[in-house]
C-alpha cells in the first residue's frame, strides 16, 4: 500500500506547512481564550512564550528527523506532546514518532502513538491520517476486523470538504477486502473511491483506483464511473 502511504504523506504535508505558517497564531488564539487569574499583560506575554515554544520544539523535530537523528527526534517529539498536548503540534509530532517507530520496526510503539492522535487530537484531518494508517498497521497483522472498525469509526472522513480522505479511505478498504479474498466486495469498495474522486482536479488517486479495479478485472466504465 505504497501508493496511499504517498497520498496521506501528501496530505499530512499539506498540514504541516499550514501549521509552519499558522500554528502559532492558532495556540495564542486558544490560550487567549482561557481567562487567567494572572495580569492581562502577564498573561498576553505567557501565551505568545508557549506559542513560541511549541513551534520550536515543532521545528527542531523537524530538523531532527531530516538529519536521521531517530532516536533523538522521538524523545523532541514525545516531549512536544507531552507540554503542549492540546495543540495541532502534539498531532503532527505523534504522527511523526510512529513514522519512526514503524521504521525502527517498533510496530507496538506506533500504533500506540497512532491511538493517540485517534482519542486526543485536536485537528480531525491529523485523527483521518492516524486512523488510516493504523488500519493499514492492523491490517498487516491480519486484524481484519479491527482495522474495518477503525474504519468504519471515522464519520468526518466522508465529510471533509476536499474529499480525499473519503476516496484514501474506501480505497483502504478495498485493499483489506481484497486481501481477505472478498474481490467482489474489494471492487465494490474501489468503485465508491472513484465516485468519491470525480471532483478533484489532480487525478493520480483516481488513476490508482482504475488501475487496482483494472487488474481485478473490472473497468471505470463497467463501474458505472465515467472514464478519464
Amino acid at each position: 500500500m505504497r501508493t496511499t502511504y504517498e497520498s496521506e504523506q501528501e496530505q499530512l504535508e499539506s498540514l504541516q506547512k499550514w501549521w509552519k505558517e499558522n500554528g502559532k497564531a492558532v495556540i495564542i488564539g486558544v490560550l487567549l481564550g482561557i481567562v487567567g487569574v494572572v495580569g492581562w499583560s502577564s498573561w498576553q506575554a505567557y501565551v505568545v512564550r508557549q506559542a513560541e515554544k511549541a513551534s520550536l520544539g515543532y521545528e527542531r523535530l523537524l530538523a531532527l528527523v531530516s538529519d536521521g537523528a531517530l532516536d533523538e527526534a522521538t524523545r523532541q517529539g514525545e516531549s512536544l506532546v507531552g507540554e503542549f498536548p492540546s495543540s495541532g503540534y502534539a498531532g503532527l509530532a505523534s504522527l511523526i514518532v510512529a513514522k519512526v517507530a514503524f521504521e525502527q520496526n517498533d510496530v507496538e510503539k506506533a500504533k500506540t502513538r497512532l491511538r493517540w492522535v485517534i482519542n486526543e487530537g485536536k485537528s480531525s484531518a491529523i485523527q483521518s491520517i492516524a486512523r488510516l494508517r493504523l488500519a493499514r498497521l492492523l491490517a498487516g497483522e491480519e486484524k481484519w476486523a479491527e482495522a474495518m472498525v477503525l474504519l468504519d469509526g471515522d464519520t468526518s472522513a466522508f465529510n471533509d470538504d476536499v474529499g480525499v480522505f473519503s476516496i484514501l479511505y474506501e480505497e483502504v478498504h478495498g485493499d483489506i477486502l481484497l486481501a481477505q479474498g472478498n474481490t467482489d466486495e474489494a471492487q465494490s469498495a474501489y468503485r465508491r473511491s472513484l465516485a468519491n474522486s470525480g471532483h478533484l482536479t489532480d487525478g493520480k488517486l483516481r488513476r490508482r483506483v482504475e488501475m487496482k479495479l483494472n487488474n481485478l478485472g473490472s473497468t471505470p466504465e463497467l463501474a458505472g464511473i465515467p472514464g478519464t
